[in-house]
């Protein structure tokens, strides 16, 4: 658990080497919690083939667990962008995925011309009202780790949420392996 939060918090924070951030995702969304799932099943107990179907008890930590991840990835960025983001004007060069059901993406650049990375996302201000040319004020991290928001943003407290995730988290990976324990004794 403490892996997840870390690791997806960190990421977007801490500025990371880029294979570092790019492989964060992949960890703490999907092998972190598989392997809070498989442990438990394979590792920790030798539970017999035909009593496996009781570790379906342990899908629930997995969904939590990757929910976690993704909360905490956010609370990063929303960290990230409230330390070291900064206020600025920008022109929409080009807006990717404009006529299609895939996330819309503006292309932002700042008035002198400087590029801000990554891009503007749909549901961050690149809203469908968005056109080439259009200026927007935003807040962006210089580094380019965080993705920026639009005017609207203002900064969240994930604090509530993610202890109320990591709670569930371990209360279903418990209740999961006593699910189990009580299946082997029978």
């Amino acid at each position: 658990m403490a892996g997840i939060i870390g690791l997806t918090w960190s990421a977007p924070a801490v500025p990371l080497d880029p294979w570092i951030r790019a492989a964060v995702p992949v960890v703490g969304w999907l092998l972190l919690p598989l392997a809070s799932l498989m442990v438990p099943i394979f590792g920790i107990r030798r539970v017999p083939h035909m009593k496996r179907k009781l570790a379906w008890q342990l899908v629930l930590p997995l969904v939590t667990g990757s929910v976690l991840a993704f909360v905490s990835q956010g609370a990063g960025e929303d960290a990230a962008l409230q330390e070291r983001g900064r206020w600025a004007n920008a022109k929409v060069v080009s807006v990717a995925n404009d006529n299609s059901n895939k996330t819309r993406q503006c292309v932002l650049q700042k008035l002198h011309g400087q590029e801000i990375k990554p891009d503007l996302k749909e549901n961050h201000g690149c809203e469908d009202g968005v056109d080439r040319g259009e200026v927007l004020r935003v807040r962006f991290d210089p580094q380019g780790v965080a993705g920026p928001e639009g005017e609207s943003w203002e900064p969240g407290s994930n604090g509530d949420v993610i202890a109320v995730l990591a709670t569930l988290f371990v209360a279903f990976g418990v209740w999961g392996c006593m699910r189990m324990s009580r299946g082997e004794r029978e």
